[in-house]
């Protein structure tokens, strides 16, 4: 790329876009309204006008009019008008623009009706392509303007609905503790009190998508939506032991698969004093959970299968079309606001007692796993197209479970979800002030510095210095449970002000950092507690990151 060229790329994590100039004169205006259109119709990000994909700054190309707003120009050419800033910044001798493009509620387009939405090509690279109308449906259920579940189901009649599903559901309802009023309604009232059908206007009943995904017969289903389907899988080293989809109603198929599943489900016991605790492979609370919220919040328009694959030597992973709907993101899982895609189908199947009626089901996956000494469930797979949640399957760390319970007997109280993921954060970030953890976990500080200084308590976990500046690690006894003496006695001298602080002035010799030079400079810093930094810092916008895998890097801010 010459320095004549001008380049204009988003440093957003969740978005590249690339428009080549002519090298004979500046990107032109319409470039740049589809690449900030494209940006839009994602999540919002950032877009550098003059900055190589590498972080190098080129600057504006020279013949470029600096008189001409180019936020207004955008206004004026998109329907409706997205309103961005933009502002001119100089680095190292040169001028670039910064476009900071928000996040908006529906799509836009450009006047003329082009719309770019993010997507991958063959190779993995993210690009913008033109959006269809099922995107824009999409992306609607997306952002829960639209209740795709609660739609009648086009071309189906009552006559798809399967009576024998029905006293599935019915049965159900008892055997999970469903809503006992549903069970003393009539089959037509029942079908209206679940959403499963809505009365058209002349008086007739149709069935809704959740209607035809919970009742209906195979053949309308697969007719109706296409995009149903649900795959099982159970591998040992490279042995497919079962391979299987499925594509009836769903309660059937959360049947099968769970009867499939049930040979594979193992305990082990752990005494601990007078009492036997049972430590499940897998806790079935936690396989439930996830399975049932990859169903109803699935992306039943995209046509991709829920994947339930089980490795035996690793653990679980459970997969769904659709990423996270608006207001949910990696960071608040576990405390944002129950949402779905699909309201009417997630209303539907917590009524009938399957799902997790307060709508906290992932709190349920995160306490299941911690409390038999595994690790969290890891969403950090996820992407704009697919949740992906693994849940390990590895052996648990029994002499962790007995701390857990021993502290239980002691203190007459379990844990709990919010002590346990103090613990968990302590484990893979080392030394945490309350500030920070009550900033990662998203609670209120006075609440995360009571549940602390109640582990302190009962020694599980240990606090250095006093005052704001006060941290916390892992007590030496859970450090023992890890066999991580050592790692212990290092905590003493590497606090997380010092770790950013250093980061930062590695950053400021002004080339791009790489995790590796940060291992290499920091003496004892371990590979996850370097990962967790960095993060961090590029959630606090004091790093920019660009670049994937090995090949990221991360530098200071213009």
């Amino acid at each position: 790329m010459t320095m004549e060229q001008e380049r204009l790329i988003p440093t957003s994590e969740s978005i590249t876009v690339e428009f080549k100039s002519d090298h004979k004169s500046p990107l032109g205006e319409k470039e740049l309204v589809l690449a900030a259109i494209c940006l839009a119709n994602n999540q919002g990000g950032d877009l550098y006008l003059g900055v190589e994909d590498d972080g190098a700054v080129t600057g504006l190309h020279p013949s470029r009019d600096r008189t001409k707003d180019l936020a207004a120009v955008i206004a004026s050419r998109t329907n409706p008008p997205l309103s961005i800033s933009a502002t001119t910044l100089q680095e190292g001798g040169r001028e670039l623009i910064w476009f900071q493009v928000p996040p908006i509620q529906g799509s836009v387009f450009s006047n003329d009706g082009k719309a770019l939405i993010r997507a991958l090509d063959a190779k993995g690279k993210p690009i913008c392509r033109p959006m269809s109308a099922v995107d824009v449906l999409r992306r609607a259920n997306q952002q829960r303007e639209v209740d795709w579940s609660g739609l009648p189901a086009a071309g189906a009649t009552v006559a798809d609905l399967n009576s024998a599903e029905r006293d599935r559901l019915q049965a159900v309802v008892k055997r999970h503790r469903g809503e006992a009023s549903l069970l003393e309604l009539g089959n037509e009232e029942l079908d209206l009190a679940l959403g499963l059908v809505v009365q058209g206007a002349d008086g007739s009943l149709m069935p809704t998508h959740a209607g035809l995904l919970l009742m209906g017969h195979e053949a309308p289903l697969r007719r109706c939506i296409p995009g149903h389907e649900v795959g099982f899988q159970v591998l040992q080293g490279t042995e497919v032991r079962v391979n299987r989809f499925l594509r009836g109603p769903l309660l059937a198929v959360v049947d099968e698969i769970s009867q499939r599943l049930e040979p594979f489900m193992q305990e082990q016991e752990l005494e601990v004093g007078l009492f036997r605790v049972p430590i499940p492979n897998l806790p079935s609370s936690c396989f439930r959970e996830s399975f049932i919220n990859a169903l109803a919040h699935r992306d039943y328009t995209a046509l991709a299968p829920v994947t339930v694959q089980w490795n035996l030597t690793e653990g679980m992973t459970i997969s769904n079309p659709g990423g996270f709907v608006r207001g949910v993101t990696l960071s608040n899982l576990l405390t944002a606001p129950p949402r779905s895609r699909n309201p009417v189908l997630a209303d539907a199947l917590k009524r009938i007692g399957l799902a997790e009626r307060t709508g906290r089901g992932v709190d349920r996956i995160f306490e299941g796993l911690l409390e038999v000494g595994r690790s969290a469930p890891s969403y950090a797979r996820s992407t704009d197209d697919d949740i992906v949640v693994e849940l390990s399957t590895r052996p648990a760390n029994l002499q962790l479970v007995a701390l857990w319970q021993d502290y239980q007997q002691r203190q007459g109280q379990p844990l709990g979800l919010l002590s346990l993921l103090v613990l968990h954060l302590l484990h893979e970030q080392r030394k945490l002030t309350a500030e920070q953890l009550s900033e990662q976990l998203q609670r209120d500080p006075t609440l995360v510095r009571r549940h602390v200084e109640q582990l302190l308590e009962g020694d599980l976990v240990a606090g250095q210095g006093q005052g704001r500046g006060r941290a916390y690690t892992l007590s030496k006894r859970v450090y023992a449970a890890f066999d991580q003496a050592d790692a212990y006695r290092q905590q003493a001298s590497l606090s997380p002000e010092e770790i950013d602080r250093r980061i930062l002035e590695l950053a400021a010799r002004g080339e791009a950092l790489r995790r590796k030079d940060v291992l290499e400079a920091l003496s004892g810093l371990e590979s996850r507690q370097a990962t967790y930094a960095l993060q961090r810092l590029c959630s606090q916008g004091r790093l920019i990151p660009f670049g994937s895998g090995k090949g990221r890097r991360y530098q200071l801010p213009p």
